[in-house]
């Protein structure tokens, strides 16, 4: 039996009002009262998660940042990786369309070139927030993570140039189709669970993981039941035709599949 569960949260453990519903909440607790370790694994700011963290009222280990940050459960900072402040330049600088709008987690903060209020929505339980900055101007260490929003034919297009530009210098993937991320080489969340398992004495077969992105495809791989949500990115599953597949997010897809996994007393 599995001894350990990662989920994401958008499109994943989060329904499509971005928030934890009382029936998955219900079924986390009950796992952890059985021993089962729960960790959030997402490409989320940590600032924004802990928030999310301290409402589900779980002591769990946040992997935010698609692997690029790590917090234990007592909040402490045990991996971090950047983008060199070189290379963040040229991301920042790198030719896109006007409505491609760019973004930067930096440390604890959240930085935009123009104001984003649609992307609000994703923080409203936890009242995260974004800073407008010049963001050609502004200091470039401590840079985790920057991402574009955008339509995705166009973030496609985007994309394609990243990779030929940088595809052995960073990790470039879609978290949804209308958002494209970049981080330092080597970062993802498969690389970060397998970090935190190692770190608890479990092994990466010991564990069951779900998402929905193409962030989550490295994570659910790697484990030992990878799942993916019924509502995922097509990339996704033609990526991973033979992983098993959970409801939806807003059908509670995980709670779901783990009800059945471990039993209906989870």
């Amino acid at each position: 039996m599995y001894k350990v569960v990662v989920s994401d949260l958008d499109g994943t453990l989060l329904n499509n009002h971005h928030q934890i519903s009382s029936h998955t909440r219900r079924t986390l607790h009950a796992l952890t009262d059985r021993g089962i370790r729960f960790i959030v694994a997402t490409g989320r700011h940590h600032v924004d998660v802990q928030s999310i963290r301290d409402a589900l009222g779980l002591d769990i280990y946040l992997i935010t940042a698609n692997g690029a940050v790590v917090h234990d459960p007592e909040d402490r900072c045990i991996y971090n990786q950047t983008i060199p402040p070189a290379l963040a330049q040229e991301l920042v600088e790198i030719e896109r369309l006007p409505d491609i709008a760019l973004h930067v987690y930096r440390g604890d903060e959240w930085l935009v070139e123009a104001e984003s209020p649609e992307l609000l929505a994703y923080h409203k339980e936890s009242g995260f927030t974004y800073r407008v900055e010049d963001l050609q101007a502004c200091d470039k260490q401590q840079i985790n993570k920057i991402f574009y929003v955008g339509e995705h034919a166009d973030l496609l297009e985007l994309e394609h140039r990243l990779l030929s530009y940088y595809g052995d210098q960073l990790s470039i993937a879609f978290s949804t189709p209308t958002c494209l991320e970049t981080m330092q080489k080597g970062v993802n969340k498969g690389n970060a669970v397998k970090a935190v398992l190692e770190q608890n004495g479990y092994k990466l077969t010991d564990a069951v993981a779900f998402g929905d992105g193409m962030n989550d495809r490295e994570m659910l791989s790697m484990v030992g039941l990878g799942v993916v949500m019924g509502n995922a990115h097509s990339r996704l599953k033609e990526a991973l035709p033979n992983h098993p597949r959970a409801l939806t997010n807003d059908e509670e897809g995980v709670a779901e599949y783990l009800r059945q996994l471990f039993g209906k007393t989870a």
